[in-house]
């Protein structure tokens, strides 16, 4: 029998253990029953979390972008070093960010055909357009942007890359240690300098 919680403890197993379902079974395995023996909780005290899979969905969403927010924020770091972890945060290098890129992705499939659910995929997406902006904006600041070059065209160029690169990572399987992912990262950060 799972054990009782407090709300701060169910919540948090409970976003850790959607994304995990949604890693490891994809969407048909995000119900509450899969989602609650994950976590370790009862069923009915999910439900009392989330009344529609719908509201699990929004919150799985929801929690990818609070993540990646937290981990950014927490950086100390200033001008090209900031860009840098501020978009590697964004790629699967590892465990957790894989997680949350393999979510988002199913979860973006989805929206596709579900118009309640296309809201919340469309405001992590933005998230995303939104960091891309930042990061060109500190690399002008730091005068490592050149001034010739479009920005609003090189943001929506950085966010191909960065997607491509996040797919190619997932679909590749590559291990942090041999991916590719942040030196094909820098090169493009390193030619953005110049003209």
């Amino acid at each position: 029998m799972p054990r009782r919680i407090d709300a701060e403890e169910r919540t948090a197993a409970i976003a850790e253990a959607s994304l995990r379902v949604l890693e490891r079974d994809g969407l048909s395995g995000l119900s509450v029953r899969g989602v609650a023996a994950e976590a370790g909780i009862a069923a009915a005290s999910l439900r009392r979390a989330f009344a529609t899979q719908h509201a699990l969905r929004e919150y799985c969403l929801q929690l990818i972008e609070d993540r990646v927010t937290a981990r950014v924020a927490a950086l100390e770091l200033t001008g090209r070093a900031l860009v840098d972890e501020l978009l590697l945060q964004l790629l699967p290098l590892d465990k957790e960010r894989r997680l949350e890129l393999v979510a988002q992705v199913q979860l973006g499939v989805l929206s596709l055909t579900d118009s309640e659910l296309r809201p919340a995929a469309i405001r992590l997406s933005d998230a995303v357009d939104r960091a891309c902006h930042a990061a060109l904006q500190i690399l002008t600041e730091a005068d490592q942007f050149y001034n010739g070059r479009d920005p609003a065209y090189e943001a929506q160029r950085l966010r191909a890359l960065l997607d491509g690169i996040a797919m190619h990572g997932l679909w590749s399987g590559e291990l942090p240690e041999s991916s590719q992912m942040p030196s094909v990262l820098a090169r493009h950060l390193d030619e953005l300098a110049g003209p």
